[in-house]
């Protein structure tokens, strides 16, 4: 197992955008496994997310070498993410951060895409 770095910084406000990528980013499959291969490496069930701190939603997909190379992404808040439970964890590089799941039941993973607006087009695409 590795250990995670977490970064030092104040959690974002409730308003930050918190960006999910790709069209079936949120389906069960693609949330299990995501979820099942942090665990495996880092100890807990985590989904990776960026989130909009100092750039507008546009700016971050297109200077984001990951969000860029999806056609579709799905948007939430920080505080809707934890209105619904989840801790946001400041992972990776800024402005990566992991939703912290307790499980992989179904009900957890209905109230996580619950916080999520449906897929729209990625506007940091050309």
């Amino acid at each position: 197992m590795k250990y995670v770095v977490l970064r030092g910084e104040v959690p974002p406000d409730d308003t930050a955008v918190v960006i999910r990528a790709g069209e079936r980013g949120l389906s069960d499959e693609t949330l299990r496994r995501t979820a099942e291969v942090s665990q495996a490496e880092y100890g807990f069930f985590g989904v990776s997310v960026f989130v909009a701190l100092d750039v507008d939603v546009t700016t971050l997909c297109a200077s984001t070498d990951y969000l860029r190379r999806y056609s579709q992404i799905q948007e939430s808040t920080a505080g809707a993410i934890r209105s619904a439970g989840f801790a946001l964890l400041a992972t990776d590089a800024r402005p990566h951060f992991d939703i912290v799941l307790a499980d992989l039941d179904d009900g957890t993973l209905t109230r996580l895409r619950s916080c999520f607006r449906p897929p729209r087009p990625n506007p940091g695409r050309s």
